[in-house]
């Protein structure tokens, strides 16, 4: 079983690490239990300064991390604004050169439905003036079937 020979050593060391490690959280509360008779003397005069210091300095540690934030918003925020004129303006310069492709569609379907009704339009002008002259003329012939009724 040599597969598991290699497994037992990982595990063994694995063990050592914990153990490793545990003496030296052992180590740490032990100093620290030790040094807490002390400190808690100091700590009664020496809090209330340390925790307005802690506090300030967090404060000023804060307020200028905000600012930095601030401050790199405000140049994303510029530099979205630019970026999207300068879109702007090349889709304007497409447009005016005649090449946006999304303006020239709707633009050929008006323009196809400007010369359809343009075609309509000349057809019933001379519609109108067919009617107004046969209307003309019936007047005349009526005026004239009068006049030789009259006679």
């Amino acid at each position: 079983m040599p597969g598991q020979q290699p497994q037992r050593d990982k595990d063994e060391e694995k063990a050592d690490e914990e153990m490793e490690h545990d003496s030296v959280e052992n180590e740490e509360s032990s100093d620290e239990e030790s040094g807490s008779t002390s400190a808690s003397e100091e700590e009664g005069e020496d809090s209330s300064e340390m925790d307005d210091e802690d506090c300030e300095r967090r404060r000023t540690e804060c307020l200028d991390e905000m600012s930095d934030l601030e401050k790199q918003f405000t140049d994303l925020k510029e530099q979205l604004y630019q970026e999207r004129l300068s879109q702007v303006e090349a889709k304007l310069d497409e447009v005016i050169a005649g090449k946006a492709t999304e303006y020239l569609e709707p633009l050929a379907v008006l323009q196809t439905n400007m010369k359809i009704r343009s075609e309509v339009a000349g057809v019933y002008k001379d519609l109108c003036l067919e009617v107004i002259r046969n209307r003309y003329e019936c007047e005349l012939q009526g005026a004239r079937q009068h006049l030789e009724v009259r006679q």
